[in-house]
């Protein structure tokens, strides 16, 4: 027969087992996380970067041919 003793060490064999193998699964998964995150941040830079340009340029333009802003800051 078990004793409670004996449970409690079972229970926490097992529990390192889950989640070792739950790391293991996953491990994969937050690389892409990881990758995809990367990515994002890559194309949300190159857009502001692309708008901060573009808005320079009307800005520009608009003093230029003296007209008046459409939209305000």
């Amino acid at each position: 027969m078990l004793t409670k003793t004996d449970l409690q060490e079972i229970q926490k064999i097992v529990k390192h087992e889950v989640r070792s193998e739950i790391q293991r699964e996953n491990a994969p998964i937050n690389k892409n996380i990881r990758k995809i995150k990367t990515d994002l941040k890559i194309v949300i830079n190159f857009f502001d970067r692309e708008y901060l340009q573009l808005r320079a340029r009307v800005e520009r333009l608009e003093e230029h041919l003296k007209l008046p802003r459409l939209f305000s800051n």
